[in-house]
């Protein structure tokens, strides 16, 4: 085989290769896009559920508080070790790309609630979120109201400790997203491509 041959044949295998993957991409996006959709059977909108907390400057904030805006709602706690702070600085570079691409980001609001009402305490709030490039109302109260508000919205929070006696949480790691009327519209999963948050992202807004 010629060299023309040969660089023809590897530029073909290299084209296939992308075109391949872009397939697989977007049949992933699909899937994950359907599975959304059919999830909204269960959510109810973002104004249904009541709560009432204190964000991280302690001013209480009820649900009534977010309408009109899209909402990106996350559960997690500021000891966290990985999934928190992982999904956060997710959202940031996502919505960074988002106003890359000409998109407005600002409408969105990003909502932390916190599954563990004994340690973050909302000055413990304060000083977590600031570390963060994103704007985040961070939400706490006592447990009851946290449970309650957990239950409302379908997340699980469990309190579990390592073998070194370490308090640690088992909890929902999906970031639950609605649109300005309050409508779930899908969600963001952990460790999911970063391009597919941008776009679902990009969407919302």
């Amino acid at each position: 085989m010629g060299h023309a041959a040969r660089k023809s044949a590897s530029s073909g295998i290299v084209i296939g290769a992308v075109i391949g993957f872009c397939l697989l991409a977007g049949a992933v996006f699909w899937l994950a896009e359907r599975q959304a959709r059919q999830m909204d059977v269960g959510f109810r909108n973002f104004q249904e559920q009541a709560f009432e907390l204190v964000d991280q400057t302690g001013a209480v904030r009820r649900n009534a508080d977010f309408a009109g805006a899209p909402v990106a709602l996350f559960f997690g706690y500021t000891y966290c070790p990985d999934v928190c702070p992982m999904t956060l600085t997710l959202l940031a570079t996502s919505l960074d790309e988002v106003a890359s691409r000409g998109g407005d980001p600002k409408p969105l609001q990003t909502i932390f609630m916190t599954v563990d009402a004994e340690r973050d305490t909302p000055e413990q709030l304060a000083a977590y979120l600031s570390l963060f490039d994103l704007p985040v109302t961070g939400l706490t109260g006592e447990a009851g109201q946290l449970a309650g508000a957990h239950e409302a919205f379908g997340a699980y929070a469990k309190r579990v400790e390592d073998e070194d006696g370490v308090v640690l949480f088992d909890h929902t790691a999906t970031v639950y997203l609605y649109d300005d009327t309050g409508a779930f519209t899908g969600t963001i999963t952990f460790n999911e491509p970063p391009e597919f948050t941008v776009e679902k992202l990009a969407r919302l807004l």
